[in-house]
């Protein structure tokens, strides 16, 4: 016997909606609200240039969070500072003021990685308003192309890291407590990498919101431990945004551990920056086939 039309859902049904960009009304009129696979050709115009479900889009940046574990711990070791967590560098950038810590271009590497992450995220929400005003989602292409941006600006880093004695950077085959070389750090050259991966960072976070998955910031876990305690519903079975926030901590975790034993294999700083960037080219990939096509809004009368 079917429903009745205003009965309340079941409280123990699962929230598989539980992001910013999806309404809160029920109603069937609204191909947003309810998505239906588009019956097209995958590589029609419609398909392509055409919206795609909202309710996908956080395994992505999932993934991002995994690559901001390991690019932001390969910066750390190798440089002092950070290309993702601008919280971090504008403490080293105040601490500099003062001669603290002892390295000579804490204040530039930090000051430009905060420019170019700013810049990042300010020509995303600007351009993303111009090419898809009502969010990316409704554009698979330029949705996919803000996952790709970030992958190439990586496997950029990774090809300038990858010459010998081009860009400064610790040595891989190292034993666990070997020290670092000062001579890293009071190498101007180290700047050279900083812009492309803060920029990726400033991209990632910035599709994070465009996106409408607030509950992951990717960059910073700092809020994502206080949402997590502050949840009323933080032993739920079926508490989805519970389920992200902690995925983005234990991915952001695994990803710093990865980091750590890649950079005291023979690969060292390289081989971060190239697995990273192959990740989030894989994903780039995976979200522009695998994520579907929901109907477009039609007339009356169409349907």
């Amino acid at each position: 016997m079917p429903r009745a039309p205003h009965s309340a859902p079941s409280p123990h049904a699962p929230d598989h909606n539980a992001h910013e960009n999806v309404p809160s009304t029920t109603s069937g009129d609204d191909p947003e609200k309810h998505p239906l696979p588009q019956r097209t050709p995958f590589w029609s115009r419609r398909s392509l240039f055409g919206p795609v479900t909202k309710d996908h889009g956080d395994w992505p940046l999932l993934a991002c969070c995994l690559v901001t574990g390991m690019v932001d711990a390969a910066s750390f070791k190798n440089w002092g500072m950070f290309v993702g967590m601008q919280t971090g560098n504008t403490v080293i950038l105040g601490l500099s003021t003062a001669g603290v810590p002892a390295n000579p271009h804490a204040w530039l590497t930090t000051l430009v990685s905060i420019i170019a992450f700013l810049l990042g995220a300010f020509l995303t929400f600007r351009i993303s308003k111009i090419i898809s005003p009502e969010g990316p989602t409704r554009n698979r292409l330029w949705a996919t192309f803000l996952f790709l941006a970030q992958a190439l600006l990586i496997l950029l880093s990774a090809a300038l890291a990858t010459p010998r004695n081009l860009i400064p950077q610790e040595p891989g085959n190292t034993t666990r407590f070997a020290l670092p070389n000062p001579a890293v750090i009071h190498d101007i050259r180290i700047v050279a990498l900083i812009p492309p991966l803060a920029f990726q960072s400033g991209i990632q976070i910035a599709t994070s919101r465009l996106l409408g998955f607030n509950e992951l910031p990717v960059n910073v876990i700092t809020s994502t431990y206080c949402d997590i305690m502050g949840d009323f519903k933080l032993l739920a079975t079926n508490n989805v945004r519970r389920n992200r926030r902690v995925g983005a901590v234990v991915l952001l975790l695994v990803g710093s551990i990865v980091s750590g034993w890649m950079l005291r294999s023979r690969g060292g700083l390289m081989s971060v920056l190239w697995v990273s960037g192959g990740i989030k080219l894989g994903t780039a990939g995976a979200y522009f086939s695998l994520v579907p096509a929901v109907k477009e809004e039609l007339p009356k009368a169409m349907e």
